[in-house]
This record gives structure tokens, sequence and C-alpha cells, in this order.
């Protein structure tokens, strides 16, 4: 599943920014989800030892490390105003960028000439991660491939993960999921294992024109609900990033190959499955070789009851 990260721009400070912002909440932008247990700031200045110099363009890079609550990592790196830093990850960690002058943003778009630092640190215990970062202009800022989570995809750049996390149990999701409730969330799982497979299959079906022109948001809403219709279909989902920056996906394969379980006896429904999809990210200047592929992934889709009709609600990555 895509981990959650949070994100505060601040400027270049080898010591950390001591400015209160609230912490950056966003679908898309930058891949930016709430993690609890992420300040609005670091705790923990930087020394000298602790920061790594790297150069960025638009060609992504990735950096690994060990972070704890205690122990942070760094990267600086040099930009000129207007360009934007994307950077994206699976780890579950906190993340805050400052600016030159020492003041908080909470956009990819940098503000000023000069010295930047990335600060890095876990939100407890001890985190192990690989970041991706890339300066230029934002086109993707996804931790796996796949639409439904775009800028990402279901685990790697896939459209239902764009910059969104499907497992994140953050207010977003929390607040989606309450709105459900009582009168769409129903008691009665009355589903079954072939509906809830068939289910599947048509999302599977669906997204070439859900994820692509037409950007079908109608279609979207026979077949999802709560969390997964929010990040698909809501603002700043992926159907809004897709558009902004004139990307859409197109699918050579989309090939259920293994049903792992089912169960309809709790209050949310599940089947879990394996999946192959060959998809690739298309934009102005050609395929995104970054996001694009043939990804083998597993996943647990959800079901919902909305109007009396079986959607499906959220699916997380196995």
């Amino acid at each position: 599943m895509i981990k959650k990260l949070i994100v505060c721009c601040t400027c270049l400070s080898i010591l950390g920014c001591q400015t209160n912002v609230n912490p950056l909440n966003s679908i898309f932008h930058n891949n930016v989800v709430t993690s609890s247990g992420c300040g609005d700031k670091p705790t923990v200045s930087l020394t000298g030892k602790d920061v790594e110099a790297v150069a960025l363009d638009e060609n992504t890079i990735t950096k690994s490390g060990q972070v704890s609550v205690n122990k942070h990592i760094g990267y600086t790196f040099t930009a000129t105003t207007g360009q934007k830093l994307n950077y994206s990850t699976d780890a579950d960690i906190c993340l805050w960028v400052f600016t030159p002058n020492n003041e908080i943003i909470d956009g990819g778009e940098l503000p000023k000439n000069g010295k930047y630092i990335i600060q890095v640190a876990a939100p407890q215990g001890v985190k192990t991660f690989d970041l991706k970062i890339s300066l230029g202009n934002l086109e993707t800022a996804v931790s796996s491939p796949t639409p439904e989570y775009t800028p990402t995809p279901e685990s790697s750049p896939t459209p239902e993960y764009t910059n969104t996390s499907e497992n994140s149990t953050d207010n977003t999701d929390k607040n989606y999921e309450s709105n459900l409730e009582p009168n769409n969330l129903q008691p009665e799982n009355d589903i079954s294992q072939e509906q809830a497979l068939e289910l599947v299959q048509r999302w599977y079906a669906a997204k070439p024109q859900i994820f692509a022109p037409p950007f079908d948001r109608d279609l979207l809403g026979e077949l999802a609900t709560g969390r997964l219709y929010a990040r698909v279909g809501g603002v700043d989902g992926s159907i809004d990033w897709l558009q902004k920056y004139n990307r859409y996906y197109t699918y050579n394969r989309s090939e259920i190959t293994n049903i792992m379980g089912f169960s309809n006896s709790g209050r949310l429904p599940y089947i879990k499955i394996r999946v192959v999809e060959e998809l690739y990210l298309q934009g102005e200047k050609g395929i995104d070789k970054t996001n694009s592929g043939e990804y083998q992934i597993d996943y647990i889709y959800f079901f919902a009851k909305e109007n009396g009709i079986w959607k499906i609600y959220k699916n997380e990555k196995i």
C-alpha cells in the first residue's frame, strides 16, 4: 500500500525552521498525505554531517537511508524561482522542505533562488526509506504507477493511487467513511464472491475511460463510492491531476490472475485479488517511463452499498 507522507516546505537552514505552519495535505500535489506523529516542523536540528548535497534536474534520482524520531537526514540542492520540486516515497516518514529565506511554503513551486534542504525523519521507531526526487515541471508525484492513486498507480504509478495512499487513515478518509453512515453503509452484506469479482472486473475494464479522455466521472460513480471515488474523482483527485497536467493512461493489459480471499461477514465485505497490469502514463513529451510498465500487484477491494447498489468503497495494496 502507498504509505503516508507529510511535507512542509521551509527555507534552507541546517538548523531547522522554527516557523509554525499547517502541514501540506494534498491528494496529488507532491504525493503528500498527513502522517500521524509528524509535527509542523522538525524537532531535531541537522548538523553538517547529516546533510548530503544533491544535484537535481528533471531526471529522477533515488536517495535511500534510515531515520528515526531522533536521527534525521537532510538533502540540500540549489534551485531557481519557479522551479518545482517533485518527490515521492512508499515509506512512512516525515519530510520537510526548507527554502533559502527560512520560510515555510506549502506547494511544489519554489519561491526563491538559492539553496534548499529536505529534512527526513520517522514519525516513530526507525524507518528505512527510498525517496525519489526531481526538479523541474510537476509531471508526476507518484509512489508507484497507477491512476487510482495518481500521481501514482496502484503500487507504482497507477491512477488508482495518484498522490495519495489508499490505505491511509487520515481525517479526510475518516470523513468520507462517516459521510456514508448510516444511510449508505448497510448492515446486510448480501454480496457474493461472484458479484464482488464481477464488480472489480468492471472497474478494470472502465479504467481506460476514467483515467483518459473522456475522464468519465459518471462511469466512476457507477462503480466507486467513498474513499475510492474521492481519490479518483474528487477535488484534486486523479482525474483533476491528469487533466491539469495534460496526462492520461493507456492500458495494454488488465487481468485478475488469482482470487486469494473473500469475506462478506464484516462491516465492509472484501475480496483479495492478484492483478497484472501493463499501463503507460502519456504526456506531452510522450511516455513517462518512470511511471509506466507491467506490474503484478495484490489488492484487497472493500465494498459498500450506496442507495442499494454495491460499489467499491476503497482498495488497498496488500
